[in-house]
C-alpha cells in the first residue's frame, strides 16, 4: 500500500564487524559484538556450512579481542603482539567457546612495564566478559606471567619445551603456540610468527613429535557402548575430551610432522595425508568425524547460548535423535582404532 515503508535491513555479519572495528568506547564495542552474534546465529540457522560459520565467528573474536586491546589505555607503551590460540586461533570456536590469549613483548621491555602491560591485559579480559567473551577457564591468559613473555623468552621456551617435552608442560605449550594467531601488533610480528617457530623446532626434535602423538591418541575420556550404558545406568559423553579433542590433536601432530604450516583441521588433515604422515582413510575418517561434531556442536550449542544457559559439550546420549546417537557411537569408534593404530605404529620406531 502506499506509504508502507520497507522493512529495515537486518545488519549482516560485515556491518558488525565494521562496528567491531570502529568502535571507541565501550558500549560501542558491547552493541557491535551483539550484533556479530545474532549475525552469526543467523548464518547457521539458515544452513550454512558449520565450518564457514565458525570462522565467521572466529573473526568476530579476534576483532573483538583486537578493539578491546585499543580501548584500554596502554599505560607502559612498550612493543608488543597479542595472540589468540585454542579454537579462535584455528578458526573453529563455538557459541560459548573460550578466548586463549597471548603476549608478546619486547625485549627490551622492563619489569615495571611489563607489570603495567599485565595489569593491562586483566583490563582487556575484563572488558572482553563484559562483551559476553568468555576467557579462558584453564588460565591460558596474557594477564598471566607465564603467558606475557618478552619475544625472546618465548624462542627460547620453545626449544626447551621441543627439546624435553615432558618438562614444564611442553606439549601443552608447544600445541598453543602452533594454534597461535597474532591479532594486533605495535612491533610488527607477522599473524604467524609463533606458529612458524613452532613449526620449526618440532621439525627438528624426534622428541616433539613422539610427545604430540601421544598425547593426541591417550584418549582421557570414552564414547560409552550400549552395553557399558546398560551395566552402569550412565549414557553420560563429553565429546570434546572423547572425539573432538583426539581429532584436533592427532591433525596437529600429524600436519607439524609433515612440516605444514596449516592451523585449520581439515587442512591440516589434508596436508598429513599428502605427506603420508596419516593414512589417507584415516584422515578422510578424521575430517567426517570433525566436519559432524562441528555441526552437532553448532546446533548444541546455539540454543544454549541464545536462552541464557551454560553451554556443555557433555550430553547425554539417550536425550539426543536415534540417528545422532548412532554416529557419536561410529565416531567414538572411529577415534579410537585410529589412535590404537598410531600408537601401535609409534611404537615400532
Amino acid at each position: 500500500m502506499p506509504g508502507n515503508s520497507p522493512p529495515p535491513r537486518r545488519p549482516t555479519l560485515a556491518d558488525a564487524l565494521d562496528g567491531i572495528d570502529d568502535a571507541r568506547e565501550e558500549s560501542a564495542l558491547r552493541a557491535a559484538a551483539e550484533r556479530a552474534a545474532a549475525a552469526v546465529g543467523a548464518e547457521f540457522r539458515a544452513n550454512t556450512p558449520a565450518l564457514e560459520v565458525a570462522a565467521s565467528w572466529a573473526e568476530a573474536l579476534r576483532r573483538t579481542v583486537a578493539a578491546s586491546v585499543r580501548l584500554v589505555p596502554d599505560t607502559a607503551e612498550a612493543p608488543w603482539t597479542w595472540f589468540v590460540s585454542g579454537s579462535v586461533g584455528r578458526g573453529e570456536p563455538a557459541p560459548g567457546s573460550d578466548v586463549e590469549t597471548m603476549l608478546a613483548i619486547g625485549d627490551d621491555v622492563d619489569e615495571n612495564a611489563k607489570a603495567a602491560m599485565l595489569t593491562q591485559a586483566a583490563d582487556v579480559h575484563a572488558l572482553l566478559e563484559r562483551c559476553g567473551i568468555s576467557v579462558d577457564a584453564n588460565g591460558v591468559l596474557a594477564s598471566r606471567p607465564r603467558f606475557c613473555r618478552r619475544t625472546a623468552s618465548w624462542a627460547e621456551g620453545l626449544i626447551r619445551w621441543t627439546t624435553d617435552p615432558g618438562q614444564d608442560r611442553g606439549v601443552v605449550m608447544t600445541g598453543l603456540m602452533s594454534d597461535s594467531t597474532a591479532v594486533l601488533t605495535t612491533c610488527g610480528l607477522s599473524d604467524d610468527a609463533f606458529r612458524s617457530l613452532t613449526l620449526g623446532a618440532v621439525g627438528r626434535s624426534q622428541s616433539a613429535r613422539q610427545a604430540l602423538m601421544h598425547d593426541a591418541t591417550a584418549l582421557r575420556a570414552h564414547v560409552p557402548s550400549r552395553l557399558r550404558t546398560f551395566a552402569s545406568q550412565s549414557d553420560v559423553v563429553d565429546l570434546k575430551l572423547a572425539c573432538l579433542d583426539p581429532a584436533v590433536k592427532i591433525a596437529r601432530w600429524a600436519a607439524l610432522a609433515a612440516g605444514s604450516d596449516a592451523i585449520t583441521t581439515l587442512r591440516r588433515l589434508d596436508d598429513a595425508a599428502a605427506a603420508t604422515t596419516l593414512d589417507a582413510d584415516d584422515a578422510s575418517s578424521l575430517r567426517d568425524c570433525f566436519i559432524w561434531l562441528t555441526r552437532f556442536r553448532w546446533r548444541q550449542r546455539i540454543g544454549h547460548v541464545a536462552d541464557g544457559r551454560r553451554v556443555s559439550d557433555t550430553v547425554s546420549l539417550s536425550a539426543i535423535a536415534p540417528q545422532d546417537r548412532a554416529t557419536v557411537r561410529s565416531i567414538g569408534r572411529e577415534i579410537v582404532g585410529i589412535s590404537r593404530k598410531l600408537r601401535f605404529l609409534g611404537s615400532l620406531g
